[in-house]
């Protein structure tokens, strides 16, 4: 299963929220925001973002079949993200030996490649979908079910010209998501999501209508 939360969100364009890109010069190798443990993932093409969010939808197919409560998607979602088979539930591999999961995770060795560009379950699609349109995405979270997460509901922060904003402003009501004001990071908006499910959805929405124009 996949975690949802009662999260009441409003779609509507965010008149009054600031809408730029950022300035060259404060963006840096950490990205822009005054965020930590982020980095600039920018300038991504559409065939890019594409193939995260391909993986993504895979993956979280698999977890939520493997999944049976919000902890449990906890902890094989951080397993996947982390390369960490430790962080999977008690007797997962016994339960299920031939898991495509366990093949995902590996041995806990450092990868070479992280699992969807090092950014977490469904999130990632959306932050490169949002890179490949021109958005600056600024940081993200999928909410954890720990008091550690950063964000109580799902998340992307990003930065983006009005006239961008207003194309993306039907998607998101399509998907069930809705805006926010992030600018006490920046000059930023947030899109938020009763649950991971949305935010993929509207990736595919912007990924879908950006085909259709190019």
């Amino acid at each position: 299963m996949i975690p949802r939360i009662d999260l009441q969100v409003d779609p509507s364009f965010p008149a009054g929220v600031p809408m730029r890109m950022p300035p060259e010069d404060e963006v840096d190798e950490e990205g822009y925001g005054y965020f930590r443990g982020v980095w600039d993932i920018s300038g991504t093409s559409h065939a890019e973002a594409l193939t995260v969010l391909e993986e993504e939808r895979r993956i979280a197919d698999l977890v939520d079949q493997a999944a049976t409560t919000r902890e449990e998607f906890e902890a094989i979602a951080t397993a996947v993200e982390d390369g960490a088979p430790d962080s999977l539930p008690a007797g997962f591999a016994d339960k299920d030996p031939n898991s495509e999961i366990l093949e995902i995770v590996g041995d806990g060795d450092d990868r070479d490649v992280p699992v969807l560009e090092g950014l977490e379950l469904g999130v990632a699609g959306l932050s490169h979908a949002l890179s490949s349109i021109g958005c600056f995405p600024a940081a993200s979270c999928r909410s954890h079910a720990s008091e550690h997460s950063w964000s109580d509901r799902p998340v992307v922060l990003f930065a983006a010209e009005r006239t961008t904003v207003h194309w993306l402003t039907p998607l998101v009501s399509e998907s069930g998501c809705g805006f926010g004001d992030g600018s006490g990071h920046g000059d930023l908006l947030l899109v938020e999501a009763p649950s991971i499910t949305n935010l993929m959805d509207l990736a595919s929405r912007v990924l879908a209508k950006a085909a259709r124009q190019s």
